[in-house]
């Protein structure tokens, strides 16, 4: 019987593995409505058109999104001028998702004012934050959890449309955040989503993950070996 950390190790490969990393072209996080209730989902635009549920693709934020707080009026989410920060921007990037924030799927004419997308939780080794500049390039905060998540980390969405934010990370790592949807359906009335948890993974390198994946693996191939060694020379 394999120790419980190399079988524990097994299977974080193979849910890696599972999932769809998503490191380039246009994708949103999308909101749709069906059945008397919220669909929250990841629907990917390039290079080809796909949809997966929440847990089934992972945003791979490379070295491309590496860059440092412009401090000032952002100092306050995202530290001091020079503080290392990694963006999803609101302009294409080649090297990194172009993550958008979709209610295309909703009827406008359905809903009763916006959609609020709301920040529930975030795992992470730093802080994550979403912004959007005003017209003087100040920033204005949509949600951070460098203060907390309460009720004002959310954006307001109008059904049936489509839209840009900055997305940002205070340290490499791997984040998992938490949001939940919420409108005034005009038949249905006030409804909620369950909350949905997206993945990101935010790398120095775009190898450096890639080979962790391969070590642990050709380490679990040397621990079952050295165990089979071990018994085959026993039975000697």
């Amino acid at each position: 019987m394999k120790p419980s950390w190399i079988i524990a190790g097994l299977t974080a490969t193979l849910c890696t593995q599972a999932q769809t990393f998503i490191n380039s072209g246009h994708v949103d996080i999308g909101i749709g409505y069906e059945d008397r209730a919220f669909d929250l989902h990841v629907h990917q635009e390039e290079p080809t058109e796909q949809e997966f549920a929440p847990g089934e693709a992972v945003f791979a934020v490379g070295s491309a999104a590496a860059g440092v707080s412009p401090g000032g009026a952002f100092s306050a989410f995202l530290g001091p001028a020079g503080t290392p920060i990694w963006t999803l921007p609101t302009t294409e990037n080649e090297s990194l998702p172009y993550l958008g924030f979709g209610t295309e799927e909703l009827t406008a004419a359905d809903w009763s004012g916006n959609i609020s997308l709301s920040l529930k939780a975030v795992s992470g080794p730093g802080n994550f934050s979403v912004w959007s500049l005003n017209g003087f390039g100040a920033p204005e905060v949509r949600m951070s959890t460098a203060n907390g998540i309460s009720a004002d980390d959310r954006l307001a969405l109008v059904p049936g449309s489509h839209g840009h934010f900055n997305v940002g990370f205070s340290a490499p790592g791997d984040y998992l955040v938490t949001l939940e949807a919420s409108g005034t359906h005009l038949i249905d009335g006030l409804r909620t989503s369950d909350p949905a948890t997206y993945r990101f993974q935010v790398i120095p390198e775009p190898s450096t993950w890639a080979l962790a994946v391969a070590g642990a693996g050709a380490l679990a191939l040397t621990v079952v070996r050295s165990k089979t060694s071990g018994s085959r020379t026993s039975r000697d």
